[in-house]
């Protein structure tokens, strides 16, 4: 009896506990936390963050520390070392070497002149355009799988080709998105100015002037060329004065050197990974201007790394049944969107087509 009299009390007990427990809870005075408002200047910020000291440097060689730290509102796209070292920077006295007025334009490139978050971006929008203190413009691409579905948000996000892969890191003028790869644009220049000035490409350069492609580059475009190096050539045996030799009556010059270039298309290699996604295109199948052949480029994007390659090949007719040929890659990322006025060089590792292939 005992017993029972005891957990009778206990059970008349609980809700007076759960009424004093509720009552203690309750506070007129609760905080929320607040946002921090003690952040730091863009400059500061960079200079302090461990994956973010080459671009650091380069900004303190180009004297450009005051300007980040200035009003703003700025959207700094900011390479992070890994993006340097592709390039073979891996340290901050490798800047000492190079111009300071041009390493001074390469950071205004990566600064907009707005507060860009990933949410302002239109999703499944391709090469939206945005300012930079440069005065030339960045493009924008962001493709969603899913778009407006919050469990599945908006992702690949790039700036000129560039993945970004740590997105609206707040500082106290603007925002700051993080970029595996460095931009790279030669302002007031073709893509004739940009593989002329480039001797690695002499042999690519003697074969489109062969068989007549070579003056469009100077043109309007745009275009998007994929050029092989001089040793990509020369491990076939081919060099300039063998290619000089070639009947242009006797091999089709379209297919032998025109098939590297997509003519009337501005497309950083991310941009087939944005259209894959978007409209479920696996690759960009299009002819070789003025031929009956076809140009295929894939590309594949690395979960870990964010870096986007690439695999271009060349394809008689498109109706079934149809021949392939190997192709090559671009498996370089560093070594990709070479931005000028007219369009944009990719480099690629290996050749799409031999000459013997190439006959009439």
């Amino acid at each position: 009896m005992k017993r029972k009299k005891f957990i009778k009390n206990i059970l008349l007990l609980i809700p007076a506990f759960m009424l004093m427990l509720l009552n203690s809870c309750k506070h007129d005075d609760l905080q929320i936390t607040k946002e921090n408002e003690n952040l730091r200047l863009g400059a500061d910020f960079i200079r302090n963050n461990y994956d973010m000291t080459l671009f650091y440097a380069a900004i303190q060689k180009a004297g450009m520390a005051d300007v980040l730290n200035g009003q703003g509102p700025f959207t700094i796209l900011v390479p992070s070392n890994s993006a340097f070292q592709q390039l073979g920077i891996t340290k901050p006295s490798d800047f000492d070497k190079m111009n300071s007025d041009s390493l001074k334009g390469m950071i205004q490139r990566h600064v907009l002149t707005q507060r860009l978050l990933f949410s302002d971006i239109p999703v499944n929008g391709v090469d939206i355009r945005y300012q930079t203190l440069a005065g030339t413009e960045v493009y924008a691409s962001l493709a969603g799988y899913i778009p407006g579905n919050s469990q599945y948000p908006a992702n690949n996000l790039y700036f000129n080709g560039s993945s970004v892969t740590r997105k609206d890191v707040n500082i106290a003028n603007g925002i700051i998105q993080v970029i595996n790869k460095v931009m790279k644009y030669t302002p007031r220049s073709t893509v004739q100015d940009w593989l002329a000035s480039r001797p690695q490409y002499s042999i690519f350069v003697s074969g489109l002037k062969k068989f007549g492609l070579w003056s469009q580059l100077n043109t309007t475009g745009p275009f998007t060329v994929f050029a092989p190096q001089n040793n990509v050539f020369e491990a076939q045996n081919i060099t300039a004065a063998s290619i000089m030799a070639l009947d242009t009556a006797v091999y089709s010059g379209r297919r032998l050197f025109g098939g590297y270039i997509i003519n009337k298309k501005h497309y950083f290699i991310s941009d087939i990974n944005v259209f894959y996604i978007i409209n479920s295109e696996p690759a960009y199948v299009g002819h070789i201007t003025g031929d009956s052949w076809y140009q295929v480029v894939s590309t594949t994007r690395d979960y870990f790394t964010a870096d986007v390659t690439y695999s271009m090949n060349l394809r008689t007719p498109i109706n079934y049944p149809y021949d392939n040929y190997p192709g090559a890659a671009g498996l370089l990322p560093a070594l990709t969107d070479n931005l000028t006025d007219n369009g944009l060089v990719h480099d690629i590792q290996g050749l799409l087509l031999l000459p013997v292939q190439a006959l009439k």
